[in-house]
């Protein structure tokens, strides 16, 4: 089991054990533990092409500063008819990476 599906699975036991008190075991059905597995985990950690507001928490900021951040630095942008804009995930740390200082803060 990796270190995600661990987690996931320590929150999962422990949402069962607070929601649900009267249960003699931590025992959850399919139907169940997909429902809190959805709850706990976003969608854009599994997707390789995010929307720009899956992208703004990626980077770990709103979705005003990355729209501000888009204006400023030409942020890698995959235009689908025209229209639908998506954000790949690889692009956008190696994007922040790049464009980034290291140091103290």
């Amino acid at each position: 089991m990796s270190d995600l599906q661990e987690a996931i699975y320590q929150i999962v036991v422990k949402e069962v054990a607070r929601t649900e008190p009267k249960r003699k075991e931590n025992f959850l059905d399919k139907k169940d533990a997909e429902k809190l597995i959805k709850k706990y985990t976003r969608k854009y950690v599994f997707q390789e092409y995010l929307t720009a507001s899956d992208a703004a928490a990626v980077l770990g900021m709103s979705l005003t500063t990355f729209w501000r951040f888009r204006q400023k630095y030409p942020v890698p942008v995959h235009v689908i008819d025209g229209t639908i804009k998506r954000y790949k995930r690889s692009e956008l740390i190696e994007f922040i990476e790049k464009h980034s200082v290291k140091g103290c803060a």
